[in-house]
């Protein structure tokens, strides 16, 4: 099996860890598998090595999107050259620009992975975007054989009214690597580390600091939360175009020595074992694709408390969330909060993960099935 995936490229981005660690999985299974990824920002990521060290094949597209015909004329010579039995194309509605590559090419199959519900194209202008999406998808949806969807929610919000086949849909989850979450908490230590008191109680935000992920409304929560409990404190670890936003709003509400901004971090597993509670007011539309960060909190065994924009896809552990409306204010939201109580140890939410749909191996069994079948 020839498989080539076409991403942006092998850096910190969800899609390409959760492909990564799929394609190492499956070496164990079918290692005569040859798995190539194209990037198409044409440059290299911190993925690069552990992908090389483990066979993969990497390729940088010459040109960038923008060179519209020079980028298709690249993509199809590629894939001329190759040969490859499956086409994975990661984009969601760009890939419908990407597939019109492979017109008149032959794979066993060629497959549309939609990863978000954001409709949103690298073009710089929303008129623009709005007159693009609707023939991109069309493209994505003629040129592929199969659609593949992160959530049922992800993937009726591209089909949308389109009349697809449902033998052309398919729900394919995330599979996470849980030996991460087996390490020894040493929350002393990590408090320490941080400047925090040994008794503080962290609340955990994870992912891109913008405005739909809405981190700045759990400032206004941390506030009110000190009010009543002075012990509570903040933990963002991300990076985007609101963290310097995130510290103003903190100086201005008076709570900056409540707050520590991790930024982008590689041992998230290790922040979420020792953090208290985590907390996710993503807005509530368009929602998340599926959260990976809130398939990864029950694993770290984290109540969470979350808003209406995550799916209930992502939810495995019914006991660790609770789901509150970013319509209620901060107040209801810290009072939640401070009736929140731990229902299982981290040890018990753990096998749960183990033993789900969440779990690498199955992940992997999944999409290998997805190529095979």
């Amino acid at each position: 099996m020839k498989i080539i995936s076409i991403i942006e490229n092998l850096d910190k981005g969800a899609v390409e860890n959760w492909l990564v660690n799929c394609f190492i999985e499956s070496k164990k299974t079918r290692p005569d598998w040859e798995w190539t990824f194209y990037c198409i920002l044409g440059r290299p990521g911190v993925l690069d090595n552990k992908v090389k060290e483990h066979g993969g094949i990497i390729m940088y597209s010459p040109c960038t999107i923008s060179d519209k015909f020079r980028f298709l004329r690249s993509l199809r010579k590629t894939l001329q050259f190759g040969q490859y039995d499956i086409l994975h194309s990661h984009h969601d509605y760009l890939s419908g620009f990407y597939l019109i590559a492979t017109h008149g090419l032959k794979f066993k199959k060629r497959i549309l992975h939609i990863h978000n519900t954001d409709k949103a194209l690298p073009v710089g202008n929303r008129i623009f975007e709005k007159v693009l999406l609707p023939p991109l998808r069309w493209l994505g949806i003629h040129y592929s054989d199969i659609i593949v969807g992160i959530s049922k929610h992800t993937l009726a919000k591209f089909i949308g009214k389109s009349p697809v086949h449902t033998k052309r849909i398919i729900v394919l989850y995330y599979g996470i690597d849980l030996a991460r979450f087996e390490i020894e908490n040493g929350q002393e230590a990590f408090r320490s580390d941080l400047n925090l008191p040994s008794d503080a109680r962290l609340l955990l935000f994870s992912g891109r600091m913008n405005y739909l992920k809405n981190p700045v409304f759990v400032l206004e929560v941390l506030k009110e939360l000190n009010h009543k409990d002075h012990n509570f404190y903040a933990l963002f670890a991300g990076e985007g175009e609101l963290l310097s936003e995130v510290e103003a709003t903190a100086i201005q509400l008076n709570i900056l020595d409540h707050i520590r901004l991790l930024g982008w971090r590689t041992d998230l597993s290790k922040i979420m074992l020792n953090a208290d509670i985590f907390i996710f007011p993503r807005l509530e539309e368009p929602k998340e694709g599926l959260g990976l960060v809130v398939v990864e909190a029950q694993a770290a065994g984290l109540p969470m408390i979350l808003s209406n924009g995550i799916v209930p896809d992502a939810i495995e552990i019914s006991e660790l969330a609770e789901f509150i409306p970013l319509r209620n204010n901060a107040v209801e939201w810290a009072d939640k909060i401070l009736g929140m109580t731990r229902k299982l140890s981290r040890a018990q939410a753990l096998d749960r993960m183990i033993n789900s749909k969440f779990a690498l191996p199955k992940a992997t069994e999944n999409l290998i099935k997805l190529y095979e079948n």
